[in-house]
């Protein structure tokens, strides 16, 4: 890849970013879209209707005012506003601006003038000797073999290593003591004091599974046991529930208009025929009708015993709950499985309905299923990398075409330099939805879990299909051309064809941030939804029927997936590592605002996504270090080769040694801390009121007592108070 093609997919992108930026920054001053920008705060404010302010011209003129609102609060604030889970998300961020920029400045600083003086490539015509406008002369390429040069790549690397460890202790043991204090500060929540009990026995002729789980938890815990709500088959009553829900929501909007503008409707079948009534006297009576049947079908649920073998069981005392989800209750272990209680509403209700049994099984199909997902999208994404040099694409191509299409001035500079990256990030776009469903169809009973558990998977296969795809995927095919002639060359061209690569990821880091996080928070599906909503219904109203959540699945493996290329390229290619520090900052600009300003959580796991990005820095790391001992091997370095040895096994000692000190914080709940919360509590006299709303917080939402009542503001009902424990 040549700098001008790099330089026009780097136009390309920037030029998208200033666009989104200007046009967000327009878009947010006006106010039928602050149901879009401003989400969070209507919502708090219970506000549905949008005052109407004078036309001004300020209003279509750009400001930065939107980056001194993102940037304003402090951690604190945002914390308190948005929950651990938010502030550790952007701490991600903040990580990898110190730990990028401080490799940016050593390995531009050093190893970008070392690797441009030195003459490997002018020295070996059959390389790269007459690309004189060529990058690769800034990477280690163009280190001649044997040079003494490669030992200040060597202490780079050591350089590199030991400030990941310094940063990621400091890191993991910043968040392990936020994530302490936010326990211990946050307020009393059902979760802390129930488990998920499943693989319940069979009960005995004339028993049912509710009075089977009382029995066993006041026999086992008779001190401290409280209550607890059985899981029931409830799929019919979920279709009514949805149907009254959104019969309600016809009635409030029918309610805002006069009778002279309410057209008669006809009652029959989609009002094609009967007689014709008054739209919101018809609702009515539909939502009368459904109210009457809903109330009969809960009864039935409770007369016809449709248990299911798990129950959510509440305690007096965390102490207690500690014991039972920390411990087995069963001599057979797959008999009275416990485990820490989900929030309620982190809760997958339909999951609860697999039997425990069947977890085992859906999960090896589900990892079966992503693997061949991954391994099926290589073919495809290794296809679209023939476009990143097109010399490689004119062998597939006929000659006239080639003649035509690529004499069209900038043509070539936008086909090798931007379009194999856009259609990457196409290709990948739906792929975290099928990895979603995946981790929904193996049972976890959280969807905070499901999130974690697809991030895993979205992470391999970035890291197969972007990453190992890119750098070896075309470079196979031109290797194995030489093979017969010249077997011996294999390890030599392998390694020249690895620096290559990282243009194409430069151009895949401006797409995905340069360009990705300015149309991030542009939200421009949103935005068409909110017009056309108003189009439909009233205008003045902002769009407050759909309130979204931080996709953690789709935007962590995405920053790990990152880490691995800059790690990988920061000596072997330095010149990435601006391009990546841009997208960080970028990222943590962007993110801050949505956090505090659109996305409203949907749950709380008290930072449990730290510990899943930590090993996977680490497993970076090592690949880094590994990668340089073949590096070094091919560049007849073989004393620097044993000096890399002692490298990833310090670091699997480091890993292992932050597992044992912090990681149990995020796993379990230490005696410590519940004791002392019990004892705050029975000292303030609260133990009554929170045994009374622990009783039916895991009521199943199938049988929540309904109402007919429309408050007018169905969506600002929705909010739930931010909770504390992690699962």
């Amino acid at each position: 890849m040549e700098l001008l093609d790099l330089a026009t997919s780097a136009g390309i992108n920037i030029s998208l970013a200033i666009l989104f930026l200007v046009l967000y920054s327009v878009f947010r001053k006006n106010p039928r879209n602050a149901g879009v920008y401003n989400t969070r705060q209507m919502l708090r404010e219970r506000r549905k209707e949008v005052k109407r302010e004078p036309f001004s011209l300020d209003n279509l003129l750009p400001s930065p005012g939107w980056l001194v609102r993102a940037w304003n609060p402090s951690e604190d604030e945002i914390l308190e506003s948005a929950g651990l889970d938010a502030v550790v998300f952007l701490r991600i961020f903040k990580f990898c601006i110190r730990f990028f920029a401080i490799c940016t400045l050593v390995c531009c600083g050093i190893l970008i003038p070392l690797n441009y003086n030195d003459t490997y490539i002018a020295d070996h015509p059959s390389g790269k000797a007459g690309e004189d406008g060529t990058l690769e002369k800034m990477t280690i390429l163009n280190i001649s073999e044997g040079s003494s040069r490669l030992w200040f790549h060597l202490a780079v690397l050591y350089f590199i290593s030991f400030t990941a460890y310094i940063l990621l202790y400091l890191e993991y043991k910043n968040i392990a003591m936020m994530r302490q204090a936010y326990l211990m500060s946050a307020s009393p929540q059902p979760d802390q004091f129930s488990v998920l009990v499943r693989g319940i026995p069979t009960p005995n002729e004339g028993e049912t599974y509710s009075e089977k789980v009382e029995k066993f938890f006041i026999e086992f815990h008779p001190l401290h046991y409280l209550s607890h709500q059985m899981v029931f088959h409830s799929a019919e009553l979920e279709i009514l529930l949805k149907r009254f829900d959104k019969s309600k929501a016809r009635v409030s909007t029918l309610k805002t208009i006069p009778l002279d503008k309410r057209k008669p409707c006809r009652t029959g079948f989609l009002g094609l025929y009967g007689p014709k009534m008054d739209p919101l006297e018809y609702e009515t009576q539909k939502l009368e009708e459904l109210y009457g049947m809903i109330r009969e079908r809960q009864a039935n649920i409770y007369n016809r015993k449709e248990e299911l073998p798990a129950a959510f069981v509440s305690f007096k005392t965390r102490w207690e709950s500690v014991v039972a989800a920390q411990t087995q209750q069963s001599v057979n272990p797959m008999l009275w499985v416990t485990e820490w209680a989900p929030e309620p509403r982190d809760v997958d209700w339909n999951n609860l309905k697999i039997g425990y049994r069947q977890l085992l099984i859906r999960g090896i199909l589900a990892m079966v299923t992503a693997t061949l997902i991954t391994l099926f999208t290589a073919p495809v994404i290794g296809s679209i990398q023939l476009l990143a040099n097109v010399d490689n694409l004119t062998k597939y191509l006929p000659e006239p075409i080639v003649k035509v299409l690529f004499e069209i001035p900038g043509v070539k500079q936008v086909v090798q330099g931007y379009l194999p990256s856009i259609l990457v990030v196409a290709v990948l776009y739906g792929l975290p939805l099928v990895m979603y469903f995946l981790a929904k169809m193996m049972g976890r009973v959280s969807v905070s879990r499901q999130e974690r558990k697809t991030a895993g998977m979205v992470f391999n296969l970035l890291a197969v299909n972007v990453f190992l795809v890119g750098v070896l995927g075309t470079s196979i095919f031109q290797i194995l051309d030489t093979y017969s002639s010249d077997p011996r060359s294999i390890p030599r061209r392998l390694a020249e064809a690895i620096p290559s690569k990282a243009y194409f990821f430069m151009t895949y880091i401006m797409t995905t941030g340069w360009a990705g996080f300015p149309l991030e928070i542009l939200q421009f599906s949103v935005l068409l939804l909110n017009y056309s909503k108003r189009l439909m219904a009233d205008r003045s109203r902002p769009l407050l029927s759909d309130v979204w959540s931080m996709q953690y699945y789709r935007q962590v493996p995405n920053v790990l997936l990152f880490i691995l290329l800059g790690l990988t390229y920061s000596i072997i290619t330095p010149l990435l590592l601006p391009f990546l520090l841009v997208y960080f900052i970028l990222g943590y600009i962007v993110f801050r605002n949505q956090i505090l300003h659109v996305y409203e959580p949907a749950y709380e796991t008290g930072g449990q996504f730290w510990p899943h990005v930590h090993v996977r820095i680490i497993a970076s790391l090592v690949f880094l270090q590994i990668c340089f001992i073949g590096v070094f091997t091919v560049k007849g370095l073989g004393t620097g080769t044993f000096y890399v040895i002692p490298l990833p096994i310090l670091t699997l000692i480091f890993n292992e040694h932050c597992r044992q000190r912090f990681f149990p914080a995020f796993r379990h709940f230490n005696m410590e801390s519940t004791v002392k919360k019990d004892q705050a509590d029975a000292r303030k006299g609260l133990q009554e009121d929170l045994w009374d709303s622990i009783r039916t917080a895991y009521l199943h939402p199938a049988l929540r007592p309904i109402t007919m009542e429309v408050t007018g503001k169905p969506n600002a009902e929705s909010l739930l108070p931010s909770t504390s424990k992690a699962v």
